[in-house]
């Protein structure tokens, strides 16, 4: 019942211990609700773990970002790896192209496309919830913009569209943006509006779900592991990009430019970058994620650019799709 927790947040919080209180800040802040005293003492078990790592972690002098808490610190490890189902693209499905490094973009400082020219030409940032369907975010996010820099209009596509209907993905099981774009080929997109997400596989309802003009005409993947290419890829637009998002200092990120060594290259997640900046010399990927803007910067991560795979496997596998 949720008058247990009615209970506790009027108690005395003098009563409580330091890491209860902390807890009781969250559960308020996240609209957090638990039916037993049993389930409220595993909830806090598992907040304590992430606690524990985030106080650790931001203790430590000259870090440089910060951790805090999000709508997953009271998940299991076993929850929170359940909506990591992304998988790594097929070498023989991938379609290379060569980009263009100009002397403009070499004398870049970056490039932003949530405020481009003035204008955005990137949607908010929404919530996969529990569900693994990171794929079709990070697919539509890049679709959403190459429609919008070829035609000056900003769609927000239906994740679930794709969640329910694209016969190569497995919906909250996995997929990847290529099966996604190769689906748009023969499908056109409808908008979110028109075709509302609910974080759960469902029945597909393309025969019947209003639809745009939209579809896309392939994808491009983009030279693998070149921070080079990727910059000269983003003067097109956003790109889908793979991680690994495994490791708990990618669950709490908060702030901060993320040079952490801590998660590989096993690609597990999906998500966008959608450009590049520097801070103090130091040059970082914006990446666009889909766990709501609770996490990181408003849902944002900055990630710093190194030689090679990159942070977490982001140089790896970047591709986008053509309209």
């Amino acid at each position: 019942m949720k008058t247990f927790i009615s209970i506790a947040l009027l108690g005395v919080v003098s009563a409580l211990s330091d890491l209860e209180s902390h807890f009781m800040t969250f559960v308020t802040e996240f609209g957090k609700s638990y039916n037993t005293l049993d389930e409220y003492n595993f909830r806090l078990s598992q907040f304590a773990r992430n606690h524990g790592h985030i106080m650790a972690h931001n203790a430590n002098e000259g870090v440089s970002f910060l951790l805090g808490h999000n709508q997953m610190s009271d998940w299991t490890m076993e929850e929170y790896t359940a909506i990591l189902t992304h998988a790594e693209m097929p070498e023989e499905d991938k379609n290379y192209m060569y980009h263009p490094e100009t002397e403009e973009l070499a004398a870049s400082t970056g490039i932003d496309w949530r405020n481009h020219n003035r204008k955005s030409y990137v949607n908010s940032i929404k919530d996969q919830g529990q569900c693994g369907s990171c794929w079709s975010f990070s697919a539509n996010a890049a679709l959403e913009n190459a429609w919008a820099v070829k035609h000056g209009h900003l769609y927000s596509f239906a994740e679930q569209e794709l969640v329910d209907c694209d016969p190569h993905s497995h919906g909250c099981n996995g997929g990847l943006q290529s099966y996604a774009y190769n689906y748009y080929k023969k499908h056109f997109a409808a908008e979110e509006k028109n075709y509302s997400y609910t974080a759960k596989d469902g029945k597909c309802a393309y025969d019947t779900a209003k639809h745009t003009e939209v579809k896309t005409t392939g994808y491009i993947n983009v030279s693998k592991n070149s921070p080079t290419q990727m910059k000269a890829a983003l003067e097109k637009g956003v790109l889908a990009v793979s991680i690994e998002a495994d490791q708990r200092v990618f669950q709490s990120y908060k702030s901060g430019i993320f040079d952490s060594t801590e998660c590989g290259s096993r690609l597990d997640h999906a998500t966008n970058v959608v450009g590049w900046g520097s801070t103090g010399g130091t040059e970082y990927w914006i990446m666009r994620n889909s766990w709501g803007k609770t996490w990181g910067e408003k849902g944002y991560m900055r990630v710093k650019q190194e030689s090679g795979k990159g942070i977490c496997g982001i140089q790896k596998e970047p591709l986008y799709p053509t309209v």
